[in-house]
């Protein structure tokens, strides 16, 4: 799954998040998580996809000027990397209702309908993107919760009050540029 791809599943989540019974599947879950260590790795680019994501319309030339850069660097940020995990199936995909070849149906992006799971999605990216080390540093310490913080630092190659300042918890701040009118279905 390429990076639009995911961004796109995220937005058809209607997951409602009251409760762990409600969340999104673990499956949509990691994604969300790789989609994050993809603005982490690429602040600029992650900031051209999802500006192209949410305002389809707009030509290369204006997303270049939007985005203060050249044609061919929304060119370079916009070509599709591999974000998946190619052994991460949802339920319904290996049930074959959602087959590989339908994912890249496109959809229409409308903030006023934005779900949870997309709007939670982008305020992680935004912070991976804004903190990058950070983010990598709390990636590594959910993936390795036995290193101790020293040990942490010694891999992150940061110090380690360095690390016990990362390890604090994050008040993520949800883009307010989106409606939070729940849709009803």
């Amino acid at each position: 799954m390429d990076q639009f791809e995911v961004m796109s599943e995220l937005y058809s989540d209607r997951s409602n998040w009251v409760d762990v019974r409600r969340y999104p599947s673990t499956v949509t879950c990691r994604r969300m998580l790789r989609l994050a260590d993809f603005a982490a790795a690429d602040p600029a680019r992650w900031g051209s996809c999802r500006m192209a994501f949410e305002v389809p319309e707009l030509s290369y030339r204006e997303l270049a000027v939007a985005r203060g850069v050249s044609h061919t660097t929304i060119m370079r940020h916009l070509a599709k990397a591999e974000v998946g995990d190619a052994g991460d199936f949802t339920a319904r995909e290996l049930d074959g209702e959602c087959p590989e070849w339908l994912r890249a149906v496109s959809i229409r992006f409308e903030a006023g309908c934005t779900s949870r799971t997309y709007r939670y999605a982008v305020a992680l990216c935004t912070f991976a993107a804004a903190q990058p080390e950070r983010w990598r540093v709390l990636r590594l310490a959910y993936e390795c919760p036995e290193l101790s913080q020293e040990e942490l630092a010694e891999v992150a190659g940061v110090s380690q009050p360095t690390v016990c300042r990362y390890l604090q918890p994050v008040r993520l701040e949800v883009d307010e540029s989106f409606n939070d009118l729940e849709v009803i279905y």
